[in-house]
């Protein structure tokens, strides 16, 4: 500190700092004062004067911004309410869950994920921005390059600007062949157990209705820039998800109730809960439990999206029917182990 007349800001430059003061923290005249001074001493000349001015930059203020507030206490504090102190602590949390899946997804190409975790850091508490702040460093080198991050501009460009968007696409199971799409995007949605992405639209070329694809079996994206859509108020996103064990919903066809009965060492699993479209666990005498699961059902009559997660239980779960979903799990079960008992070449080894 000294004794010497601090320097003088102008009072249009004042305002600025002092809002931006007080969209981050409370503070006092004396709080503001020192941020905008740091070298002025209290005791010395000009100290009063300055607080003064101070003063009436924030009654200025009171007029100019909508959100700012006096509080209480001795010496009163004053305050700009801002996106972050306005949120309850829950929504604050679902924002900051949206910041990590976002981190999670980035890969290649980050700069549009940078920006959008910044400004969802920016909705913390200072206190933990420093930590997250740290937490991505290392942005975009968990996962490797897809197809994905080269697709996610057309389509938000499409969807959001409600433009009808041309891909190739190539559906996994079929002739393997490359089929030309036209579709008028819904919704863009992660899936919950893997957080790959997904587009929801009507499709126009073949089908006519609404069908679920993936970003990274797409190619060639074209947005229709002359053409528009709109959403028919007829979809409804709950109606189609609602059975939905993933991001594959139906609007006509009903769903299938698979019978389960997971063994006693399972069960603690199931228990937990958090899995959708379970019934509620019937626990047996001999700590297995049975339940049901819905979900949705493909061109074959199989639920595709469910069936992974039932055979990640391995040997612990045991499908009870109905019968053709029963045949397809234990044909799984006798093809991989079938194949564990091949003697193959050693990793790095077989010929490309």
């Amino acid at each position: 500190m000294t004794d010497a007349a601090p320097e003088r800001i102008q009072k249009c430059s004042r305002l600025f700092q002092i809002a931006a003061l007080l969209r981050e923290q409370q503070a006092t005249v004396r709080d503001i004062t020192r941020h905008l001074y740091p070298t002025a001493s209290v005791q010395g000349r000009g100290w009063s004067a300055i607080e003064r001015s101070i003063q009436r930059d924030l009654d200025d203020l009171e007029l100019l911004e909508p959100d700012f507030r006096r509080l209480g206490g001795r010496p009163p504090r004053y305050c700009i309410d801002t996106h972050r102190t306005q949120l309850h602590p829950v929504q604050t949390l679902v924002l900051h869950a949206a910041a990590r899946l976002t981190y999670h997804r980035a890969s290649g190409q980050k700069t549009h994920h940078a920006a959008a975790l910044n400004t969802l850091t920016g909705w913390l508490p200072p206190h933990l921005q420093g930590v997250m702040q740290r937490s991505l460093s290392d942005l975009g080198d968990r996962r490797t390059r897809s197809r994905e991050d080269l697709n996610l501009e057309h389509a938000a460009t499409a969807w959001l600007g409600a433009h009808p968007l041309r891909f190739e696409y190539r559906k996994p199971g079929g002739s393997g062949a490359w089929r030309t799409n036209i579709v008028h995007p819904y919704l863009i949605e992660a899936h919950p157990q893997n957080l790959d992405l997904y587009l929801i639209g009507r499709e126009t070329t073949f089908h006519g209705d609404v069908r679920t694809f993936k970003f990274s079996r797409m190619r060639g994206l074209q947005v229709m820039q002359d053409e528009t859509y709109t959403i028919p108020d007829t979809f409804d996103p709950r109606t189609f998800f609602h059975s939905a064990w993933g991001v594959v919903g139906s609007q006509d066809t009903p769903p299938e109730t698979i019978h389960l009965r997971f063994h006693a060492e399972a069960a603690y699993r199931i228990l937990e809960g958090g899995y959708a479209h379970l019934s509620e666990p019937l626990v047996n005498r001999d700590g297995s439990i049975d339940v049901t699961v819905t979900a949705p059902v493909d061109s074959s009559g199989l639920p595709r999206e469910v069936i992974p997660w039932i055979l990640s239980f391995g040997p612990r779960v045991n499908v009870l029917g109905p019968d053709h979903i029963r045949a397809h799990w234990l044909s799984e079960l006798r093809a991989a182990a079938a194949h564990a008992t091949r003697t193959d070449a050693p990793m790095g080894e077989t010929p490309v």
